[in-house]
């Protein structure tokens, strides 16, 4: 009975297959919203009255909005047809306001929100997000007052409010300096979350030092990096500009990078608090303003005990120093000292934020940025630091030509990442083994991209330059690459020197698929008596079935 049970189910997944519309939403719904949102501009169909129009228009404005593609959700949801049925319509209408409050319109919003609330018959749970639409709208202007009076008809009208609704309309109010009215909902926020703790700190129910104690201990117990916020707020309310550096720095550093405008603005931030912290220190320590030599004499020396001060002196020599030198050295000694504190983020979104020219930066410190970004995948930002820089000391230029072509590729820089890559074919001598393999890989990189003739080019250049180990792979690819576009004694060629390349593995895997491979591509070309041989090779030393069965029935075809 199980078995028939089991050979059922496919029978009955085969009676009514899933539709295109249905595999696009199940595309997006398992983590894949740009390959959704490319299948849906495909496969919707061009007409608005055709059938299911209306079913991938939801998907699709849902789709843009999800990817903060906001103006061209707003530009389809200003041509939706007339006659669209209502509830498609309403889907369509709550997608447009949601792209209008990411875009900072708030009246767009609310023209939208009015027409589903009094024009169309919503269901319950679209008007309770449109409301929450209004306010998002109100919080995206900067209406603190009118958006607190919204919330406060939202709560009385569904009562009791989810605390995800809660969270989000205290956190509002606090951006907006609105702690007293925020009051009203901490009983429904989470006791040991950093946001009740913000909250009592902000309205003096808790002192900054116990407010401190217990943000940190939550901290040390693996706690969101929120505590760091109050932790920013108790040192306003302390005068502790030492404590405030040190909890934005941590602040930027937990800054995603979906959120570009916050995160310029919290870098911007700790810019301003860097300074005020490195003037501070400079009085309490009677270090003369000028006298930039001995700040940074006493910012290295204070380095080991507290960190975040000597960064506050170095963020503000880097920037305001009076000599070239002083400036390249505090950038250089800020940006080491946050990368050996493990906040490469932090420093990435300090000078990733920055609009100076990287010429305007130490040479050494633009290189550690541009490690930094590469081993964080950032490849727009490595080549920004890198672009024009010298080989950095310690580093070979193969592999620095190459770490540059690789970011350069990454960052959707073709042209760029070829023509670092051509200065290798200007070199006679062999490339290092590491570097060869990481050229290689970019070459696959570019071949699984559906771009062959970047990647034949690349390959191209190193296969005189790379060693035995990488030669056979190389090869290998070229034949592939030369197959795929019928030039078949070119293809040929590649894969039966791959095969014959390093005699001591001439049976291996590689070997003996190179030589099946060449044997096809020599039939393809027409040279029947040189693929005969090597089908016959096949036969006397593979011991792969398939290959032996390919071998025989090619043979019996020449």
């Amino acid at each position: 009975m199980r078995l028939l049970i089991m050979l059922a189910v496919p029978a009955a997944m085969c009676a009514t297959p899933v539709s295109a519309l249905e595999t696009t939403r199940g595309l997006a719904a398992s983590g894949a919203p740009r390959l959704a949102l490319a299948r849906a501009e495909q496969l919707q169909p061009t007409d608005p009255g055709a059938a299911r129009w209306a079913e991938w228009e939801v998907l699709r404005l849902g789709l843009l909005v999800e990817l903060g593609r906001n103006d061209e959700a707003l530009k389809r949801a200003a041509e939706l047809p007339a006659n669209l049925p209502q509830p498609a319509l309403r889907q369509c209408l709550l997608a447009a306001a949601r792209a209008a409050v990411a875009a900072g319109q708030g009246a767009t919003v609310r023209v939208y929100v009015a027409r589903l609330l009094w024009q169309l018959e919503s269901t319950a749970d679209e008007a309770r997000t449109a409301r929450l639409l209004v306010i998002e709208s109100y919080l995206a202007e900067r209406q603190g007052d009118t958006a607190f009076r919204a919330m406060l008809r939202f709560d009385q009208e569904y009562r009791p409010l989810d605390r995800a609704t809660v969270e989000r309309f205290v956190g509002a109010l606090l951006a907006v300096g609105m702690e007293k009215e925020a009051i009203n909902w901490l009983a429904g926020l989470d006791d040991a979350g950093a946001l009740k703790l913000q909250l009592r700190l902000r309205t003096g129910l808790i002192a900054p030092d116990a407010a401190v104690a217990q943000a940190r201990a939550q901290i040390a117990r693996g706690g969101a990096p929120e505590f760091w916020q109050v932790l920013a707020d108790a040192a306003v309310k302390q005068g502790d500009g030492v404590l405030r550096v040190e909890a934005l720095e941590r602040l930027l550093r937990a800054a995603g990078d979906d959120r570009p405008q916050r995160r310029q603005a919290q870098a911007t931030g700790l810019w301003q608090t860097y300074s005020l912290a490195a003037q501070a220190a400079a009085n309490r320590n009677g270090l003369l303003a000028g006298d930039d030599n001995a700040w940074l004499d006493f910012a290295a020396r204070g380095l080991g005990a507290t960190p975040p001060q000597s960064r506050s002196l170095f963020a503000h020599l880097s920037r305001n120093g009076a000599a070239r030198e002083t400036r390249f050295s505090a950038q250089l000694q800020l940006v080491f000292s946050l990368f050996q504190s493990g906040l490469d983020h932090t420093a990435l979104g300090l000078f990733g934020e920055e609009h100076a020219a990287p010429e305007t930066l130490d040479p050494q410190a633009r290189y550690l940025l541009g490690s930094m970004a590469e081993s964080r995948n950032a490849p727009a930002l490595a080549v920004r630091f890198w672009q024009g820089l010298a080989v950095p000391p310690g580093v070979g230029p193969e592999e620095w030509q190459v770490r540059l072509a690789v970011m350069q590729w990454r960052a959707d820089m073709p042209a760029a990442a070829l023509d670092t890559m051509r200065a290798l074919s200007r070199q006679a001598k062999s490339l290092p083994d590491p570097v060869a393999g990481r050229a290689a890989a970019l070459a696959h990189e570019m071949l699984a991209a559906g771009k062959p003739g970047p990647a034949e080019e690349l390959y191209t250049v190193l296969l005189p330059r790379a060693g035995r180990s990488h030669a056979r792979e190389i090869l290998f690819a070229l034949g592939g690459i030369a197959g795929s576009s019928a030039r078949h004694a070119l293809a040929a060629d590649y894969f039966l020197r791959a095969a014959l390349t390093d005699e001591s593995r001439a049976t291996d895997a590689l070997a003996l698929q190179a030589r099946l491979a060449a044997a096809l591509a020599l039939a393809r070309a027409g040279y029947r008596d040189d693929a005969r041989a090597q089908f016959q090779w096949l036969l006397k030393n593979s011991k792969d079935p398939a290959q032996i069965e390919t071998a025989r029935r090619e043979l019996s075809r020449l």
